[in-house]
């Protein structure tokens, strides 16, 4: 790998540890890569708040891309320079239909992550387990009806997120969304279905940095462990997934590589870039 000018990556399960956080190693291998005018831009399902503090605190870092290419970030600034969102009338549209197959959603909308009450008392039952609950209950807005999400008429869903029990109710509700031509529907973890407007995909917000920064694909490497990675991997000359990838994105991978709890990015990283 020469002449690499950019580095993109996922946040959960592929750049961050087995706590959700940016390791000590992570964190030094990073600022070199960057002390060497590498670009790093985090690219996650997270909303804005939920990125680490150490990626909205490292004025090294220009972007963030978040909501699975939702809205990119100018991360000195923290403003929004590109946003693609679902509209108040087709989110309605989409809920209000979806909702009776599986009442347990998420709307990331006005900075917020809303989330159906229906998650909180049958959490039991669909598989939460307890340290996602205990955040759900900590950090999300909880409300009765999704109606009560958009109150104006300029409100727009950034994502709209459910949890699905097993893979059988994923199935169905995949199915489900097929019907909807005004979205983009892709996956972050085994239990969950996200879906966003259909430019809000990592691969197009990646293209839109590159061609901002006038990077080509052939100096950009991209990490990833999840489907909702695979349009960004496919974007980039290296695109890089981690030994716990889901098997569809390790299909569309060049290289697969260590385990994320290992920091086996990072290790990739300082062997081939430092």
């Amino acid at each position: 790998m020469k002449n690499i000018k950019l580095v993109a990556s996922d946040l959960d399960r592929t750049l961050l540890n087995q706590v959700s956080e940016v390791g000590e190693y992570t964190q030094d291998i990073l600022n070199k890569i960057m002390d060497k005018d590498i670009l790093f831009v985090p690219c996650s399902a997270r909303t804005f708040k939920f990125i680490p503090p150490w990626i909205l605190n490292n004025k090294k870092i220009k972007y963030v891309v978040t909501s699975n290419g939702s809205v990119i970030y100018n991360n000195h600034t923290r403003e929004q320079i590109l946003v693609h969102a679902i509209s108040v009338e087709n989110s309605i549209k989409l809920l209000e239909d979806i909702e009776k197959i599986n009442p347990y959603w998420t709307i990331d909308a006005k900075g917020e992550l809303f989330v159906s009450r229906k998650i909180i008392e049958d959490h039991s039952s669909i598989n939460i387990s307890d340290e996602f609950y205990k955040e759900i209950c900590t950090n999300r807005v909880i409300v009765d009806d999704f109606h009560d999400v958009f109150e104006t008429s300029t409100d727009v869903a950034r994502k709209i997120h459910f949890i699905t029990k097993d893979d059988e109710a994923k199935s169905i509700l995949i199915d489900a969304l097929k019907k909807f031509n005004f979205i983009y529907v892709t996956s972050s973890h085994p239990i969950n279905i996200e879906i966003t407007d259909p430019l809000a995909t990592k691969g197009n917000a990646l293209k839109y940095i590159m061609d901002k920064e006038k990077i080509s694909k052939s100096d950009a490497v991209a990490f990833g462990d999840n489907d909702n990675d695979i349009e960004m991997l496919r974007n980039v000359e290296y695109g890089i997934a981690v030994a716990n990838a889901t098997d569809n994105l390790k299909q569309v991978a060049t290289k697969i590589i260590g385990h994320h709890s290992e920091e086996a990015l990072a290790k990739f990283l300082e062997s081939n870039l430092l």
